[in-house]
């Protein structure tokens, strides 16, 4: 009789082991997601932050940069993945960017997230 109680509580213990991981017990709390206007604004904060609109034209910045491509022209033809690449890795013609090139290493991944998000909500 003893067994069996003790495997019937190893058998319930493990019952909610299972439950408590399926629906979070013990966890850290889901944090809300932000809306789409509160994303966009910290994209926009990031692209200001970090000083796109010195060099690049994005209406939806209020920027005017003239250095870099203008952002209203060229964001139709990115990605996710193009914009990543082009902001961690810019490759200019010829090998020559004016694009600052240590720009993965002044965001964080959060920041190069929202950038990107941005960018992509305003194209």
């Amino acid at each position: 009789m003893r067994d069996a109680l003790g495997a019937g509580l190893a058998a319930a213990a493990l019952a909610f082991g299972v439950v408590a991981l399926t629906v979070g017990i013990g966890s850290e709390p889901e944090q809300p997601r932000a809306s789409v206007q509160e994303e966009r604004e910290s994209g926009r904060a990031v692209f200001a932050r970090m000083g796109c609109g010195s060099c690049h034209t994005l209406a939806a910045a209020g920027s005017h940069g003239q250095i870099g491509p203008n952002l209203d022209n060229r964001l139709s033809h990115h990605t996710r993945a193009t914009l990543i690449a082009q902001i961690t890795s810019p490759a200019g013609d010829g090998g020559f960017t004016a694009m600052p090139t240590d720009f993965a290493s002044r965001m964080t991944a959060r920041e190069l997230d929202s950038l990107v998000r941005f960018l992509l909500t305003v194209r």
